[in-house]
């Protein structure tokens, strides 16, 4: 999914901060949140509008859950 995507699904759906996985094989997850209509990383730049994003990580109980967009 594009960061376009990304920022109109959060908007929807009131979500202000995200876990990113931004590759299916990466171990991490990138924290992520939206600022004035515009999806940043944890040092404050945008994410990259081209790179198709894997995924993220939506927590139940304390643990993460790796979900597929």
């Amino acid at each position: 999914m594009l960061r376009a995507q990304i920022e109109e699904y959060m908007k929807i759906n009131n979500i202000h901060q995200i876990d990113l996985v931004i590759n299916k094989d990466d171990k991490l997850a990138v924290y992520c949140t939206l600022q004035g209509g515009k999806l940043k990383d944890y040092t404050n730049h945008v994410i990259d509008r081209k790179k198709d994003i894997w995924g993220y990580l939506e927590w139940k109980n304390g643990n993460a859950i790796r979900k597929e967009w």
